[in-house]
């Protein structure tokens, strides 16, 4: 659905009459031009819909709808307004990609937008039953709150059995506050090469030349870079100091590349204790494993 409608006009590929723009959202009049500033709002990242939209960009996404209906009272004369989201077909959305309608509205206008929906045959009692829900208990993390003036990235490996089925996660923070979790895994590794990959993706997910902070519980990553292994088993030919081949010389390479393009330095933090972020990839590590059977 990347190329859907709503793509193409973010993309400036097909044309509109653009009301506002931001870092999250374009917000264009709808074509129907049936009610006086009819927008769409529709969030430049693709999202079917609410139902697969994730928490926090759904909060940035509202953030900049209400901006943007606010404005229409504030700057414009109008008195109020009404947000309309349409979430799968058969809520009639008729384009795939996530948007709300904010109309415009003013003291008799004239605009319906209740119509006589009719009456359901059951009770209200009834259907509270049937519909019911008490929401899981979940940590929430404000991850804006772990923001530093460098890119911050929380890791961690977990395996069952090891060898066994492994896991990563990992948390990276921008300096703005902007989070993104990630996981991933294997069917046969070890926890050391899971400690490994969990850094190496983090890094990726950076620029050349980015300042970075990692948070690792890990000592055999963090020490391999704090005292200085690392640069010892390279000088060696990716010998230890007893001769021996250094243990997952593949990831180390590419973990070493990805380090000597960045600007770089390890903190070791305490594992399976009272770091919430370090908790959090570690539940996101052993989640992915879980997900392999």
């Amino acid at each position: 659905m990347k190329d859907c409608l709503f793509c193409e006009i973010i993309k400036g590929n097909v044309p509109s009459y653009k009301i506002y723009e931001d870092e999250y959202v374009y917000a264009f009049l709808d074509i129907a031009n049936d009610v006086y500033g009819h927008t769409l709002v529709v969030p430049k990242k693709h999202y079917d819909n609410m139902i697969d939209c994730s928490d926090r960009s759904l909060g940035k996404i509202m953030a900049s709808v209400r901006k943007i209906g606010n404005h229409f009272v504030n700057d414009c004369g109008f008195e109020g307004y009404n947000i309309i989201n349409n979430s799968g077909k058969s809520a009639e959305q008729s384009v795939m990609h996530l948007h709300f309608h904010i109309l415009p509205r003013k003291e008799g206008d004239k605009v319906k937008v209740w119509k006589d929906l009719g009456k359901q045959e059951k009770e209200l009692g009834e259907i509270a039953k049937e519909l019911y829900f008490e929401d899981e208990k979940t940590d929430d993390l404000d991850y804006s709150a772990y923001a530093e003036e460098c890119t911050v990235l929380y890791t961690d490996g977990a395996c069952s059995g090891n060898p066994g089925k492994g896991g990563y996660g990992g948390i990276l923070i921008k300096p703005n506050g902007e989070a993104e979790e990630f996981s991933g895994g294997e069917d046969e590794t070890t926890n050391n090469r899971m400690e490994l990959m969990a850094v190496i993706v983090g890094l990726e997910k950076t620029q050349n030349g980015d300042k970075v902070k990692v948070y690792s519980d890990s000592a055999y990553v963090v020490n391999a870079f704090n005292q200085n292994w690392l640069q010892n088993w390279r000088r060696n030919g990716w010998r230890t100091a007893g001769g021996g081949e250094v243990l997952n010389v593949d990831l180390w390479k590419e973990l070493f590349s990805l380090a000597e393009a960045r600007e770089v330095t390890f903190v070791k933090v305490k594992g399976h204790s009272d770091n919430a972020l370090n908790n959090r990839c570690d539940a996101l590590a052993t989640g992915y494993y879980k997900l392999l059977g």
